[in-house]
């Protein structure tokens, strides 16, 4: 079996990237492939309860201490000079081709389109580069637009989300075939707990993205005192004190903050519908998670809500923005909900039909398991230039490890 190494985005489980995909790698490790993940820490450390997630699993996992690990003008702080973070990236691609020879890797992975070091790695070691693409070319992603010809010169495949992004980067890329994939989230399916009141179920962190404030005003036009609305999720504190703001101004009552559950499904009752208000997303998880569920659900009409939705043609979308159509959908769902929680809990088992593994995942492992001739990179002639370090005294190293500390203090402090 082929050995094949995925580069991850965040070293973390908080996001869906990182989630579906480390499903993907739990599938292909029970398959019998040898399985690598590589992540970015930003501590001296070899094993940490992400990398533990993955061990247990089977998949080994090496983690890496980087000063940047997206690309430069990608989202996020810039943490030290120009000069120490082209160092950072340079340690980073040396690393991965080590681990790319040193386990005869077949396939290098890189999970999100934010990162490069692994397609360069790949390149030196002349080992096919697949990139997997969840973000839509918009907002804080639109930046890689002018990184198109990279990302088709260092991918032997690309694989967009199922949807509206496959068909934004068909049109990005008009001379390739674009494959797709669509996310996977595995959850075991749990039975509601029985409630006595009927609610509005949000599920997701309280942020601009998510958009909980238009759920909100649409909770205040409805007028109804026999309805709770329930938010389940962490928050971003500037979004959380506007909503909550909002909630005061218009003396709302039968609102609540839960904060962050590890199993909001847990807290679901039989009373229950969820609404997703999000301004955009990139598929919609936690919408197939409700559907598994059973759960009767209503979803705003971003790019990646209408993905997913392609998918299972099941639930009750409403044009984003849309508040006046919005709080009519609520209400009808609400006035009908016997019928509407009936057919939720009969689609649950096509929905588990439609989301399996080997069916969401169906493109990328055909072209794993296929044996294409790829072209060599011309770039392995100058390896070298792209993966030695310079040797620095214990003097400068000291130096740059305080001046980093230093730094990351400041900027926890600008956040708050």
């Amino acid at each position: 079996m082929k050995t094949i190494l995925f580069i991850s985005p965040t070293g973390t489980l908080d996001n869906g990237a990182e989630v579906s995909i480390f499903n993907l790698m739990k599938f292909l490790a029970f398959e019998g492939y040898k399985v690598i993940n590589i992540a970015p820490t930003q501590q001296k450390v070899t094993e940490n309860d992400y990398s533990k997630r993955f061990t247990d699993c089977g998949i080994d996992c090496v983690l890496i201490n980087s000063q940047r690990w997206w690309w430069e003008d990608a989202p996020g702080h810039l943490f030290g000079t120009e000069a120490e973070r082209a160092a950072s990236y340079r340690s980073a691609i040396k690393k991965i081709a080590d681990v790319i020879e040193e386990n005869e890797v077949d396939i290098v992975i890189s999970n999100t389109v934010n990162i490069f070091q692994g397609a360069v790695a790949a390149a030196i070691m002349n080992t096919p580069h697949f990139w997997l693409i969840h973000e839509f070319p918009d907002n804080e992603f639109s930046y890689y637009i002018n990184k198109l010809d990279f990302i088709d010169d260092y991918s032997a495949e690309i694989f967009a989300v199922n949807g509206q992004l496959s068909e934004k980067i068909t049109e990005l890329f008009p001379e390739r075939e674009i494959k797709s994939f669509s996310p996977y989230t595995e959850i075991e399916t749990i039975k509601p707990k029985i409630g006595n009141k009927q609610r509005i179920v949000s599920i997701g962190r309280i942020s601009e993205r998510k958009n909980q404030l238009e759920l909100i005003q649409a909770f205040e036009k409805m007028n109804r005192s026999d309805v709770e609305l329930v938010f389940i999720g962490g928050w971003d504190e500037t979004y959380k004190k506007e909503c909550t703001a909002h909630i005061k101004e218009s003396r709302l009552k039968n609102i609540s903050f839960l904060g962050n559950m590890e199993n909001p499904w847990e807290y679901i009752t039989d009373k229950d519908i969820c609404v997703f208000p999000s301004a955009m997303e990139t598929f919609g998880l936690v919408y197939v998670e409700a559907l598994l569920n059973g759960i009767p659900v209503i979803l705003s009409d971003n790019p990646g809500h209408s993905s997913a939705y392609e998918m299972f043609k099941f639930g009750q979308m409403y044009e984003t923005g849309n508040i006046d159509q919005l709080t009519s959908v609520i209400e009808t769902t609400l006035e009908n909900f016997k019928q509407v929680q009936e057919d939720a809990l009969v689609f649950v088992s096509e929905a588990k039909n439609i989301y399996e593994v080997s069916v969401v995942y169906s493109e990328i492992i055909e072209e794993i398991n296929s044996n294409k001739h790829y072209q060599d990179n011309s770039v392995r002639h100058i390896g070298n230039l792209l993966t030695i370090d310079e040797n620095k005294s214990k003097l400068s190293r000291l130096e740059f490890k305080i001046r980093q500390k230093l730094q990351r203090i400041r900027y926890r402090i600008f956040r708050k």
